[in-house]
This record gives structure tokens, C-alpha cells and sequence, in this order.
């Protein structure tokens, strides 16, 4: 099992707007970069207020320097809840992003909607209260990460994520959850098997008694001259 750790990890609270239907489509906010400390950072708030109404989104950011990884299956992203709640409005999606120039430079507020809802790398995942959340990540997810040196993937209210049209609130509340920015956000994989070493003779020996071949260990070694 190998395990990545995130190479920056931040969160923008979008600009409120006058509506839930508008405030899905927010083109600005205010970015924290490097987060730190516990942050409510995937939310849906709405107030309706007098005169107006305040509906906000936040969307969470995290990249990933993926250079390494090449063979990597069974991937999910994991990070610590510090709140929430497991109702079904609660959920997650974790989707495409390309704030912070797509290549782990800072986030700005310009950012927040550089997301791409057309890439879905998870299914609808529940934020539990506390603990360790674990969101297993898609086949999408997984040639992004292998073929590719960054990993962009935004967290967002799955509502937020699929543009939801009724709004899932019916009255002025809140849909937050709750990272604990301190404790690691990784990516959890399982690592390609090790090689199985040239299994024929050399030169007449058995392979059994060969512990290397030009000085290199038998183990590592798929092929001689192309023949397997």
C-alpha cells in the first residue's frame, strides 16, 4: 500500500449572491491558501434576510505531485473530518479542478470557479462527524494520476457538484462540513507488484542458481536480449 501526501491544500468561499441558483455559478471568492486548523470548507449557507438574501458556496482545493506515480490502482483520497453530518444533503463529489494554475501553485480568489463538473473523480461520498473520510476515487481519477505529474481535485457539496436546481434548503441554515487542515490529506493506492525476476537459463545454468546477470539482481529482471 503506498500513500502520497498532498503537495498544497486550501479552500475560497465564493462571493455571496442573491440566490441559490446564482450562487452555484460564483466567478469569485476569497481564497485560503495552504490551509491550516479545522475550516469549514464545503458548505452551502442561505440566509434570506431582508432586502436581499446571502447564498454562498465553499469549495475545498487540493493538489497532488504526481510525478511518481505511474502504476497506481485502487486510489482513494483520505483526510480527517473534524464535523459534518451523514444526512444525505451533507455529501460529497470530488471533481476536476484547475485553480492554482493547475500545477500546485497558490490559490486565489479568482479560482474558485475553475472547477470542470464535466469530471467527476468519486461518486456522491457521506462526510461522516469525525474521523477518517475516504473517498474512493474513479477509473478518471486513476489515468489523471498515472499518466499526469499534477492531480487537481476539488471537494464540493454534491449539490454544488452536479448544479442541484432545488435548493436543499427550505429555510435560512447551513451545509457545512468540516477539515481538520492540520492532519494529512493523502492519496491511498495500491503499488504495482514487485517484478518477478528472469525465470529461465543462462547460458545452460538454472535460473535457480543465478543471482545476477551484468550485475544486476535476477529479481529485476523481466528480459534478456527481448526474450521473456
Amino acid at each position: 500500500m503506498g500513500t502520497l501526501a498532498s503537495n498544497r491544500k486550501g479552500f475560497i468561499t465564493g462571493t455571496s449572491a442573491a440566490n441559490y441558483a446564482t450562487a452555484l455559478n460564483v466567478t469569485n471568492g476569497t481564497a485560503t491558501d495552504s490551509a491550516t486548523g479545522n475550516q469549514n470548507c464545503i458548505q452551502y449557507f442561505r440566509s434570506s434576510g431582508r432586502g436581499g438574501g446571502t447564498f454562498r458556496f465553499i469549495r475545498t482545493f487540493i493538489h497532488f505531485n504526481t510525478t511518481n506515480l505511474t502504476e497506481a490502482s485502487s486510489i482513494s483520497l483520505q483526510l480527517t473530518s473534524a464535523g459534518g453530518s451523514d444526512s444525505s444533503n451533507f455529501n460529497v463529489t470530488a471533481i476536476k479542478h484547475s485553480a492554482g494554475s493547475s500545477n500546485g501553485s497558490a490559490i486565489s480568489d479568482s479560482d474558485f470557479n475553475n472547477i470542470d463538473r464535466t469530471t467527476a473523480y468519486s461518486a456522491t461520498t457521506t462526510f461522516g462527524t469525525s474521523g477518517t473520510v475516504t473517498i474512493n476515487l474513479n477509473a478518471t481519477a486513476a489515468t489523471q494520476i498515472n499518466e499526469n505529474n499534477d492531480f487537481n481535485v476539488a471537494l464540493l457539496l454534491t449539490h454544488d457538484a452536479i448544479q442541484t436546481e432545488e435548493d436543499p434548503l427550505e429555510s435560512d441554515g447551513d451545509i457545512s462540513n468540516i477539515i481538520a487542515f492540520s492532519s494529512a490529506i493523502n492519496l491511498v493506492y495500491t503499488e504495482p507488484a514487485a517484478p518477478s525476476g528472469y525465470t529461465h537459463k543462462v547460458n545452460t545454468i538454472a535460473a535457480a542458481n543465478i543471482g545476477k546477470v551484468d550485475t544486476v539482481a535476477t529479481a529485476n529482471i523481466g528480459k534478456i536480449n527481448t526474450v521473456d
